[in-house]
């Protein structure tokens, strides 16, 4: 039997009917933008799963799902790589980025779009599919694994869970994402360093959500664990019961007469969000009421005499500006770079830096400062990066072709 009726798989195709042209430019073009008179239309298709948000704002792509069905019927075969971990989904990306920079530097621009389309749908597709587990997990830990009905049962889902949290843990410690920094060759385009960027950020975010919900299902288990010992000792309670029935208990004890009055169970309340004003039986206690109320004079505010005093204080208090200054020299880097005449480069900044540093006892390390330099390029928007060239001192790795190191930074104005 299905979970959902006929009313809303129909409610659902009427949706993908009304958006037709909205998906058709979606899948064709890669991305559609709103332009104001189809914000909501636009909203309320995200909210169905069909489309998400790109990178730029305002703008939306499908979905992983919807875009791998239209492929199918429509006999495209693009995303053909099953992203079963995460070390696969590395290697898909490594050989669509390949294909992508040497479309680019070949001047094959078509091409180079569909390889970046590529690698958004895989970035896309890896973000989802581990940020779902982790939901998924995190939802059977809030519900208590409410999915099954014993406490045996429980407890085996809960082992089984942690275990396979544990193995995806060390398996995705095995990979460092900042060896991911070396996609970004010499001249890639703004749109494809800022997907890279975002990956290793998104990357290093799951890996703290993964131990998180990990330390979740310890706890779990342990509170699982422990309403098993109870149930057993219960368990156990019950049999030696039965089996000494000079110990048996009465049904009728909870209203015996002889019982207490404390502890004798009395009938559910009944209690209601307001007062039935319909109902006879309360209608002379609300008569009375009203007219209580009614004969109540008006209370006045009780003031208190109260002497003015004045407070003062000759010692106040500079709160000095707390900044990062890393971030700081950062941007004063940059603004010597527009003001010279030639490029600057962020080592020899950063030498020229160190005795100022040093005096206020300072210290950053100088690969750090350009990792730093290159960070903040990226973060600039599409208008400041069109006046600012970037250039980087690169070195191949030994034993590899397409690796590169980068020793050095230089920014100029285009």
């Amino acid at each position: 039997m299905s979970l959902y009726d006929s009313n809303q798989v129909a409610a659902l195709l009427r949706q993908m009917g009304q958006a037709d042209e909205l998906l058709a430019e979606a899948y064709v073009y890669g991305s559609v933008s709103g332009d104001g008179d189809n914000d909501g239309q636009l909203k309320s298709l995200q909210k169905a799963k069909l489309l998400r948000p790109d990178d730029e704002p305002g703008s939306y792509r499908l979905t992983a799902d919807v875009k791998r069905l239209l492929n199918k019927l429509m006999r495209q075969q693009s995303g053909y790589r099953q992203l079963t971990d995460m070390g696969k989904v590395i290697d898909a990306m490594d050989d669509v980025i390949i294909d992508y920079r040497d479309s680019l530097i070949a001047g094959q621009m078509d091409d180079a779009d569909h390889y970046l389309d590529q690698l958004d749908d895989l970035l896309f597709d890896a973000r989802d599919s581990l940020n779902t587990s982790l939901d998924n997990m995190h939802y059977a830990i809030s519900s208590q694994f409410g999915f099954v009905a014993t406490l045996t049962a429980k407890v085996r889902e809960n082992q089984k869970a942690l275990d396979y949290a544990q193995k995806l843990l060390n398996e995705l410690q095995q990979i460092d994402p900042e060896t991911c920094y070396q996609w970004i060759f010499d001249g890639a385009p703004t749109e494809f360093a800022r997907k890279i960027t975002g990956f290793v950020h998104w990357f290093r975010n799951m890996l703290g959500r993964l131990a998180h919900v990990i330390e979740k299902m310890r706890q779990s288990l342990f509170r699982l664990r422990r309403q098993v010992k109870q149930a057993n000792q219960l368990r156990g309670m019950a049999r030696f019961l039965r089996k000494h029935p000079e110990y048996e208990l009465r049904e009728d004890l909870p209203f015996a007469p002889e019982l207490p009055r404390e502890l004798k169970l009395v009938p559910a309340m009944v209690t209601g969000g307001l007062v039935d004003v319909r109902s006879s039986a309360i209608e002379q206690d609300l008569v009375e009421i009203v007219q209580h109320l009614r004969r109540q004079a008006p209370s006045e505010p009780l003031v208190g005499d109260r002497e003015a005093v004045s407070v003062e204080s000759d010692e106040l208090e500079v709160l000095a500006y707390l900044s990062d200054w890393v971030l700081d020299e950062v941007e004063h880097f940059f603004e010597q770079a527009v003001l010279a005449d030639q490029g600057l480069s962020a080592l020899g900044h950063w030498q020229a830096q160190q005795g100022a540093w040093l005096k206020e006892s300072r210290e950053i390390d100088p690969q750090l400062w350009i990792e730093l330099v290159f960070g903040y390029y990226c973060k600039l928007a599409p208008q400041q990066q069109s006046i600012i060239a970037l250039e980087m001192e690169e070195q191949l790795v030994p034993g590899t072709n397409n690796n590169f190191t980068y020793s050095d930074v230089t920014i100029k104005v285009a």
